[in-house]
């Protein structure tokens, strides 16, 4: 006699189990990434700064986090690096700063080399123990090997004060004997993340 029950349940092993080959996940590579941000002093006078060290992941179900190691900032001069660290971002108490959102797991998994999309996320940015929501317009291209390169489509902009740093901005001001800086930074990323295998 035919029995429905255990042929569902053999189908149902069977999807488990390709979708749990087919769907990988990712991992960031920090030598072939790089985020940046752009602060703006004095009213008129705009500087690049970077940061060094960056790790993440996706994982198979799109979950995609990327870790900001606050202590590598480089902003192309020693003294102004150790007042970042110290006064702005405060690194023995907060080291670092978090990014997350969740991704379409299949379509990234889908990604031939050279094709890419363009998507719009709400992201979580963790900084300074406080959270903040932000739309994340990026474009994602498939690269060789399965992985995955991932940019902005358009920079954005996070405001220091709606992290509780204003008045950490406020003492390097001081400090340097600016007139003004903005508590408004842009912010760019390109990502890369290769296929785990």
């Amino acid at each position: 006699m035919f029995n429905k029950a255990r042929l569902f349940g053999i189908v149902l092993s069977s999807s488990f189990l390709f979708s749990s080959t087919v769907f990988a996940g990712w991992t960031l590579d920090g030598n072939n990434s790089n985020l940046y941000y752009v602060t703006s002093k004095a009213a008129a006078l705009s500087e690049l700064n970077s940061f060094a060290e960056l790790t993440g992941s996706i994982n198979d179900n799109g979950n995609a986090m990327m870790s900001i190691s606050l202590g590598s900032v480089d902003t192309a001069i020693d003294i102004r690096n150790e007042r970042m660290r110290e006064i702005v971002f405060q690194v023995a108490t907060y080291p670092l700063a978090t990014i997350s959102l969740d991704a379409d797991s299949s379509r990234l998994a889908s990604l031939q080399p050279g094709e890419s999309y363009r998507a719009t996320h709400a992201a979580t940015l963790d900084l300074h123990g406080t959270e903040q929501s932000l739309s994340v317009d990026v474009i994602i291209s498939g690269l060789q090997g399965g992985g995955l390169l991932v940019s902005l489509a358009k920079p954005l902009i996070v405001n220091a004060a709606s992290f509780g740093l204003a008045a950490s901005v406020e003492q390097l001001r001081e400090i340097a004997g600016l007139p003004s800086i903005n508590n408004n930074i842009v912010v760019d990323f390109t990502l890369q993340y290769d296929a785990d295998n």
